[in-house]
């Protein structure tokens, strides 16, 4: 806040009556509260969105092996479980 305004704001409260006064800083209040769950929402919105992507991702049987090139990989992994007599089985 410059000075200014800043200056300007003390002014203009100090000759309110006291009731105005409680009246300025109760909505001062507000906004700081408004303020701060917003910013709890959107860390929690952001925290939420994490947790349903992990959520996404395991249910899609991708997870965090750790193996970017698992995709480019598929057909190298699946021979390597292939049993010509048994089938496919997990390696």
């Amino acid at each position: 806040m410059t000075p200014n305004l800043e200056q300007t704001l003390i002014e203009k409260i100090q000759v309110l009556p006291p009731e105005k006064q409680a009246k300025v800083l109760e909505y001062v209040e507000e906004i700081e509260i408004s303020e701060s769950r917003q910013l709890n929402s959107d860390e929690s919105a952001e925290a939420k969105r994490k947790a349903r992507l992990k959520r996404l991702m395991k249910l899609s049987g991708m997870g965090e092996s750790g193996f970017t090139d698992t995709s480019e990989r598929v057909d190298e992994i699946l021979a390597e479980g292939i049993n010509k007599r048994e089938g496919w089985s997990m390696p």
